[in-house]
């Protein structure tokens, strides 16, 4: 199964779901149904080290695409995972041009740029040559910023003429509340904001995604029109909560009939 960076570079679609729980059968699960990729939370999440790599094998295994979003723009925070072998890094609320290169960077090795030199689970443990390693190692991993504060709608077009930067991720939740609707991700401000951003993005010839909780039809028809490569929806909570209503109700209904 290709992965996502492949699935990219096609101009295909991709579609992912979230990971937000600390069991790694969750990410085995999911990445058995046939996601093209899963989207790993430690923003948002008591997710530890631990429990992430945990996930990571779990990918692997199943053969999926696995990007880690992690809580900030911050090298040394990123430097641990990186070694994890993850397929790509999400960086939250990239509100300028410098945190954007200061992101793409901390992916990468000098002289691109400043990651420390000490891979784990990239090279498979030794299994893999080094210097095979090193060739392709500044290029496969994703470097995914999202655009989540209208503060950074000023910066956007210097943002994406970042080389090394592979897609932009829209965070519909927060870019609301930054321009003071919180809650209302769907307000004509917010749409037409998002609209300039997608075209923005498409126009520099990079991809751009979405991340979001909702899962309806309407809301998937919604982004499909407005043509985004990468949609990241709903997460294994919500599938739970779901769920469990669902067989809750049935049993509600059953025991109040007459049989």
């Amino acid at each position: 199964m290709d992965g996502l960076k492949e699935k990219l570079s096609r101009g295909e679609v991709a579609f992912g779901t979230h990971v937000s729980l600390n069991e790694p059968a969750v990410t085995e699960l999911f990445g058995d149904l046939g996601f093209d990729y899963l989207w790993i939370d430690t923003e948002h999440t008591s997710m530890s080290l631990e429990c992430l790599q945990s996930h990571l094998i779990a990918a692997r295994a199943t053969g999926t695409s696995a990007i880690v979003r992690v809580p900030a723009v911050d090298p040394i925070r990123v430097k641990p995972i990186l070694e994890m072998g993850p397929d790509g890094i999400v960086f939250p609320q990239v509100n300028s041009y410098e945190m954007a290169v200061e992101a793409a960077r901390s992916c990468m090795y000098p002289p691109k740029g400043i990651r420390g030199f000490g891979p784990r689970r990239p090279i498979r443990y030794g299994n893999v040559p080094i210097g095979e390693y090193l060739e392709t190692a500044d290029s496969s991993i994703l470097k995914l910023m999202q655009f989540e504060n209208v503060a950074a709608y000023p910066e956007l077009d210097r943002i994406l003429s970042i080389e090394d930067m592979d897609a932009l991720i829209i965070g519909p939740c927060d870019l609301a509340a930054s321009m003071g609707h919180l809650g209302d991700w769907r307000n004509e401000e917010v749409d037409r904001m998002i609209e300039r951003v997608i075209e923005k993005t498409h126009a520099a010839g990079k991809r751009i995604g979405v991340s979001y909780g909702a899962c309806s039809f309407e809301d998937i028809l919604l982004w499909k029109r407005r043509g985004v490569d990468m949609i990241s929806i709903a997460a294994d909570t919500d599938y739970l909560l779901a769920g469990a209503k669902t067989v809750l109700c049935q049993l509600q209904k059953a025991f109040t009939m007459d049989v």
